[in-house]
């Protein structure tokens, strides 16, 4: 997980997909900032011009409570 982190910190620009809140998803990761203990926030600007947020950890996990099908490709 550690290596996982370590690369997404530093993934700006990379794309993102899934689904969030049973909305599939595509776009690219804007800003990366770290949260309390080892989790990020990530903002992922979506190609309909949204911004959405995810932690590190879903996107680690692959789903959250809101997401599904998480992919990052680095």
């Amino acid at each position: 997980m550690n290596d996982f982190m370590n690369a997404l910190y530093n993934a700006i620009g990379s794309e993102v997909t899934g689904f969030y809140d049973g909305m599939a998803f595509q776009g690219r990761i804007e800003s990366v900032r770290a949260k309390a203990g080892n989790d990020l926030s990530v903002a992922v600007r979506t190609t309909d011009d949204d911004l959405l947020l995810l932690s590190g950890e879903d996107l680690y996990n692959g789903s959250g409570k809101l997401t599904a099908n998480l992919h990052v490709y680095f």
